[in-house]
């Protein structure tokens, strides 16, 4: 009894690092800022992304939970679905659900100037291998540092200066099939999509926004705007996360080559809150090898008090001149 207290006294103060199983010494970060203050920074242990604007108050860049006004997104699950929507596979099983992304290890690229679809953006990736399933998840992070529009099969939707993009891709997914041999699967198993599910950690409860609100002005700002034309016809649907932030999900996504619509009439992407989690539901159609997603988040400005904040130095030299002008 002595012996084992003796253990779990030490596994206390271990370094979190190498009680990880799966990140071991590869509990790497990347951090990046875009030219209009919005910092963000990727963790290689779960390939969470957090993105602020630094507090001024506390003199540096702040990615706790004290920070209210912090973005965290978090990859929640991966679940194979038949065509009915239930789950495929045996229950304990990891071939065709996936729930450990807080000890999953991810890879880096270092980081680049790069062009998407011409604008301007900084750029890297990280991918993670999901052994059970031998399938890989890659990550594509854009920062932009320029306007423009962005067309992802029939929507457009505009990008602005600090806007970011974690472009998912799923490559080599082996789903259930009705004649599988794979132990995993259950009898008559037939796997027809994937869910993704992403759980935001934001300021307010999101809020789905109306097309009307899309296309138009919000208040004094101008958040993210879709435009209709002639070949372009369709909206992705876009959330207003709380702190003047959005996070914009299309409806759409590439399956190998094809741009296809998210099966379920509409439903999807969806919004759900279960267990105080604020969680968007991704589902992605069968793929022979590769399924591409396009997602976009606007961090909202900095509030009035950061900003007062900010400027005080600036404020408090220009009254010392003033005074020294007066009297």
């Amino acid at each position: 009894m002595f012996f084992l207290s003796q253990l779990v006294f030490i596994a206390a103060f271990f370094p979190s690092s190498l009680r990880c199983r799966f990140c071991g010494q590869n509990d790497v970060s990347r951090q990046f800022e875009a030219t209009n203050g919005v910092v963000c920074k990727a963790l290689g242990c779960s390939g969470k992304i957090m993105c602020v604007h630094p507090n001024y108050k506390r003199g540096k860049i702040d990615f706790s939970d004290d920070n209210k006004d912090r973005i965290l997104i978090e990859f929640d699950s991966l679940q194979e679905q038949n065509k009915y929507g239930n789950p495929v596979g045996k229950e304990r099983g990891k071939r065709h659900s996936f729930r450990e992304f807080s000890e999953q290890r991810f890879e880096f690229t270092p980081q680049t100037t790069a062009s998407y679809q011409g604008i301007r953006a900084k750029n890297f990736n990280f991918t993670s291998t999901l052994h059970a399933n031998n399938a890989s998840l890659r990550i594509m992070v854009y920062m932009f540092e320029g306007h423009g529009n962005i067309t992802f099969g029939n929507e457009t939707t505009e990008m602005r200066e600090g806007m970011l993009k974690f472009n998912i891709e799923i490559k080599n997914w082996q789903f259930c099939g009705k004649n599988d041999t794979d132990e995993e699967c259950n009898a008559g198993d037939e796997g027809e999509f994937i869910d993704l599910t992403l759980v935001i950690k934001s300021k307010g409860k999101p809020k789905q926004k109306s097309e009307n609100e899309q296309r138009g002005k919000d208040g004094k700002r101008r958040h993210p705007r879709c435009f209709r034309t002639i070949r372009h016809k369709k909206c992705p649907k876009q959330f207003d996360i709380g702190g003047d932030s959005e996070i914009v999900l299309s409806s759409q996504v590439m399956v190998d080559d094809e741009i296809r619509d998210m099966p379920g009439n509409g439903d999807y992407p969806k919004f759900k809150e279960t267990a105080n989690k604020q969680k968007f539901i991704l589902r992605f159609p069968k793929a022979a090898n590769r399924i591409f997603y396009d997602p976009g988040l606007e961090v909202g400005e900095a509030d009035a008090g950061a900003l007062a904040l900010k400027n005080l130095p600036h404020l408090s030299l220009a009254l010392l001149v003033l005074r020294f002008i007066l009297f």
